[in-house]
């Protein structure tokens, strides 16, 4: 396959080389098309050996670090969950439960307050041509 890949790159270099000294002929010119559509054709061809064939291997040899890996992300897993919080002294256990309290504190947390702020209404603004800015 390499070969036959080779061989359809280095007709297309030599098309390209002389094509750009001189016009090429008709039947150049169709070549030259027909080797791309081939050289497009074998490049698929060949990617697709190239990963059956690293599937085969991966297939026979297996992955040496997927026990390793599993092992790593169970951990990680656990030690992400949360199997308690505590609240004012009190110990909260349960998805659901830690669930509720989470988002009992994170809505009185984030909730939306009224704030009086002063307003512009009674102010008095010096305009820019009584300075002689303009």
């Amino acid at each position: 396959m390499d070969g036959k890949l080779q061989v359809v790159k280095d007709r297309m270099d030599y098309l390209d080389c002389k094509g750009e000294s001189f016009d090429l002929l008709q039947d150049e010119l169709e070549e030259l098309h027909e080797l791309s559509v081939n050289l497009h054709s074998l490049s698929r061809v060949h990617s697709s050996m190239c990963w059956q064939k690293a599937r085969l291997t991966w297939l026979k040899e297996g992955d040496a670090n997927s026990k390793f890996f599993h092992g790593v992300m169970s951990t990680r897993r656990r030690r992400n969950a949360i199997q308690m919080i505590q609240v004012n002294g009190v110990q909260v256990q349960g998805v659901l439960n830690i669930r509720e309290t989470v988002f009992s504190h994170l809505s009185s947390h984030f909730k939306v307050t009224q704030v009086e702020r002063p307003g512009v209404e009674n102010m008095v603004f010096l305009s820019a041509f009584s300075h002689g800015f303009y």
